[in-house]
């Protein structure tokens, strides 16, 4: 059997607000996001963003962590992740062009899965 690597990372980068009140899951959760947490396919990582779990620890009414999401193969290669309650927004500081506008806001699924398919592209066309 062929081993796959991974394509992308995430890992918690700061907190930027207040902390909320995290229940002992968020904060099981949260010591693995301080860690590089891998994922084989944007699959993976969209449901990933998907999950109750994320959506528990993360969204909130108000923004209060930034995660990193980056390429697995060139960790120099990253967009910032800024979870809300309603939806998330992707922030691409290095302004690379793969994100049109460099801020991509929505709800993950095939839209997100598209926007990261062609960042990944721009960043490492090989």
């Amino acid at each position: 059997m062929e081993e796959h690597a991974p394509v992308i990372t995430l890992v918690k980068k700061a907190e930027i607000a207040a902390r909320p009140p995290l229940s002992p899951d968020d904060l099981a959760l949260e010591n693995t996001l301080e860690m590089l947490c891998s994922f084989l396919t944007l699959e993976d990582f969209i449901s990933f963003l998907q999950s109750p779990m994320f959506q528990s620890y993360a969204c909130r009414e108000e923004v209060w962590l930034v995660l990193e999401i980056g390429l697995y193969r060139d960790h120099t290669k990253t967009l910032q992740l800024y979870p809300e309650a309603e939806h998330l927004a992707i922030a691409d500081e290095a302004m690379t062009g793969g994100l049109d506008g460099h801020v991509w806001k929505g709800v993950p699924g095939e839209e997100l899965m598209a926007v990261l398919q062609n960042w990944m592209h721009v960043v490492s066309p090989n």
